[in-house]
Formats: structure tokens, sequence, C-alpha cells
């Protein structure tokens, strides 16, 4: 007995010869409530300390934590967490336990009953990748696919931002259709507000007769071939496409290229007078878009030599039924067959995400 009231009374002289948390050093301390899904490494990124600082103030033997525990988190003068870990080890903690903190109540809000029911945006950050960010939001990567219009191999990239389905849409199909309604009011406005590109035929100093009509010269990059593509009746000459599903590299669709591409682009080669067509994409098998035409043999990434890009934009929405792409930060236009006609502008450069500035439909 004696013994541990030796003890009792050594505690509490230590209680009471510790020294006082000064002004100045509660003054620098920043506390941190955890909440769902972080990790120490993505606390630290943000309060830029590092994760060894953080672990010695709180003395964490490892980087464990969870949901609700509040963290001190070291001053930008204390590297290694050695004040931060003074203050810790004379129960500042436990001073201020009772006293809600702003984050905390941040992060209430947003665990709300409203907020589990709706999508989010999630901002991809470095490093992260589909599965990761399905278990942090506690969804799965199927879901967030769905709700994006993406597959499970596309790649994603730090800045890409991501709509989060609510936990109880299981497939994404809420957070897909608030995807499209918010596309189709973008293109609605950009449609009424944007203004609209030049009909002026400003391709006409660039227009000359062909020497051959129907006669068409295509430069891939492992490829090349020239030759017609119309022939009797005005019809697609059946080995010119397959010589063109050849430069595509599009040999895995179904009949090759779509017929009316071929036609499309005889079209330009003859309002172009027969210059080369310099193909920069044709079939791809993945893409940043989950329905690209790309895919199926119905869109192509050209450009003609001599031809500045953004006159062949021009005359290339005179045509009907196409998608239009104008790309002032890359080599090439797009062309695609669809049932209606749509133009957008993506500031992307060469293989970067798109960065659609505007998204419009002409009919």
């Amino acid at each position: 007995m004696r013994i541990w009231a030796t003890l009792v009374w050594l505690c509490g002289l230590v209680l009471v010869l510790a020294p006082p948390i000064s002004a100045k050093e509660e003054a620098k301390v920043r506390m941190h409530t955890v909440y769902r899904g972080q990790r120490l490494a993505s606390i630290a990124k943000r309060y830029r300390v590092t994760v060894d600082a953080i672990r010695h103030a709180n003395d964490l033997s490892g980087s464990l934590i969870h949901p609700g525990q509040r963290l001190i988190i070291p001053a930008p003068d204390d590297p290694k967490g050695t004040k931060a870990r003074e203050l810790h080890d004379a129960g500042y903690l436990e001073q201020k336990g009772s006293k809600p903190q702003r984050s905390e109540a941040r992060e209430r809000k947003r665990e709300s009953p409203a907020s589990r029911s709706t999508p989010r945006v999630h901002t991809v950050g470095r490093g992260q990748r589909l599965g990761s960010i399905a278990k942090r939001y506690h969804v799965t990567i199927a879901a967030i696919c769905a709700a994006n219009g993406i597959k499970r191999q596309d790649p994603i990239h730090p800045g890409q931002e991501l709509l989060i389905p609510a936990p109880d849409d299981k497939d994404g199909s809420r957070a897909r259709a608030v995807r499209n309604r918010y596309l189709d009011r973008a293109s609605d406005r950009n449609a009424d507000k944007a203004p609209q590109r030049s009909r002026s035929r400003s391709w006409g100093p660039y227009s000359q007769a062909p020497s051959k009509r129907g006669y068409v010269t295509l430069q891939g990059y492992e490829e090349a071939w020239k030759g017609y593509v119309i022939g009797p009746g005005n019809r697609v000459l059946g080995g010119a496409r397959r010589a063109i599903t050849r430069v595509f590299r599009a040999q895995r669709v179904p009949g090759g290229v779509h017929p009316r591409l071929v036609r499309l682009l005889a079209q330009v080669s003859d309002q172009f007078g027969g210059r080369p067509i310099r193909i920069v994409s044709g079939y791809r098998e993945s893409s940043y878009a989950s329905e690209s035409r790309h895919k199926t043999g119905r869109a192509v990434d050209f450009s003609i030599p001599g031809v500045p890009n953004s006159v062949l934009c021009d005359y290339l929405l005179t045509l009907s039924k196409v998608g239009v792409g104008y790309y002032p930060n890359s080599s090439f236009v797009h062309l695609d067959v669809r049932e209606h006609k749509t133009y957008w502008i993506d500031y992307s450069g060469p293989g970067e995400p798109p960065r659609y500035g505007r998204i419009q439909r002409l009919d």
C-alpha cells in the first residue's frame, strides 16, 4: 500500500511541476479532427508537415487513425513535432477535448443525411487510383465508372474531377443522370451565350477543284494509301474501305471503317483539291471518353498540310450529322459520324485529358 501511495504522490507532483503551456506556443497549435477515409499522409500534405512529425507530436506508434480522433498538428517552425509533443504530453488534447473544432463541424455537415444521399465531386490527387477513391467513399469502382462514363482500365490523373455516387446509389445510375443533366444544361447555355463560329466561307481561299474527283491520299504513321474511294452509283468501293481500315489500324472493328466516314473523307479531299490527308488517330482501343467513336471506326483525327485547322473546322461544320472537335493546342481536328451535329472546343494538349471550353449541339 505504501508503494502505491508513493506512486500516486509522485504522479501528482509531476502534474504540479509540469510547465504550463505558454500562450505563444498554444497560439501556434492547430487541431485536426480525423474524418472518414482520411490517412496520415493526406493530413500531413494538407498542413504541409511530415507524417513523422504528426506521429511524434501525438505519440502514435503506427499510422492507424480513426474518424473522430483529434490530432495536434505541429507548427511550421516545429519540423520534427518536438514542441507539439510537449503540448501533447502536458494534456493539451484533454484540455481542449470539450471544445468543438471548426473542421469537425464541417465534417459533420459533410456527413449529414442529405450529403449521404446525393453524389459528391472528388478531385483526383497525385497517386490516387479508382480503388482507393472507391474505398474512401465506401462505394464500388463499378459505380464510379458508371457515374462518370469511364471504364475501369481508363487512366485518371491529378486534378481530374470525378462524380462520386451516394452510398445508396449502388450502380451509379442516379449520379450518371445528374452528370447528363449537367452536360445538357451546359450545352444549352453555350448554345445561347457563346458566339457562333464564322460561317463566312473561310475555307474559300484554300478550296480548289480536284484533278480526280473521289480520289483520296491518306498518310498514316505506319501506312499510306491513295486511290479512288467512290465508284459507280456514288457507292463506296469495298477495296478502298478495306485499305482505309488498314491505314486507320481498325481491323478489329467488324466491317471496318464506317462507310459514311469514308465518304466524308472523299468529300473533304475534293473540297481542298485532293491534298493529302494526314491521319493523326483513327482506331483507338482506349480513350478518355468511354463512348468514343474511335473505338467503332466512326471517328478520325486529321489535318491537311497547308490548310489551317481553324479553316478546316469551319468547313467541317457545313456537313450534316457529324461531330466536329476543334483543338487549338493540338495539331488536328476531329470528325466523326453521328445522328446530331455537335461541335466542341477542347483546350487540352497532346496526350492530356479533355479540357472542354464549349460543347454545342447545332441541330
